[in-house]
């Protein structure tokens, strides 16, 4: 049995055994996480955990901050009071930070790669902080704070 790809815009759906028609009027909700929570909780801590940089045992790529596909930009950390940042102090390189962290998220946590990849539940270099901890419920917090647009 063969499998194809079809294209819908942006969207790809693998289809076995033939084809699926999803009408004319079909329309995708992307899920857009909390910014303010990423830039007021998450943010920090993968980069309080040297998420970008890596490590001084790490080779010399320097982690995150130099892989293209999650990729982190260094930045003087954005002010919050609690869990709300200054609007006016977000720099480019958090919301790039944002957006790449964005890519790695789901609210299903089987699927979560920022959740399993430094907890090494998938493919990591090293284990950044253990599936139990602190940072671990950051992620998986973030995972709630969530609306479909």
């Amino acid at each position: 049995m063969s499998a194809r790809v079809a294209a819908l815009g942006s969207v790809l759906v693998l289809v076995g055994c033939g084809t699926v028609d999803p009408g004319q009027d079909i329309q995708f909700s992307p899920i857009v996480y909390d910014s303010s929570y990423f830039y007021c909780a998450v943010e920090p801590m993968l980069l309080a955990e040297h998420c970008g940089p890596g490590e001084s045992s790490d080779p010399p790529s320097g982690c995150h901050f130099s892989l293209p596909m999650f990729h982190l930009t260094d930045h003087m950390p954005v002010p919050c009071n609690g869990n709300t940042p200054d609007p006016s102090q977000i720099p480019s390189e958090a919301q790039s930070n944002y957006t790449s962290a964005s890519r790695e998220m789901s609210t299903d946590p089987s699927k979560n790669q920022l959740l399993n990849r430094p907890t090494q539940n998938a493919a990591h270099p090293r284990k950044i902080f253990a599936i139990d901890s602190q940072q671990a419920n950051l992620i998986r917090t973030w995972a709630t704070k969530y609306t479909s647009q």
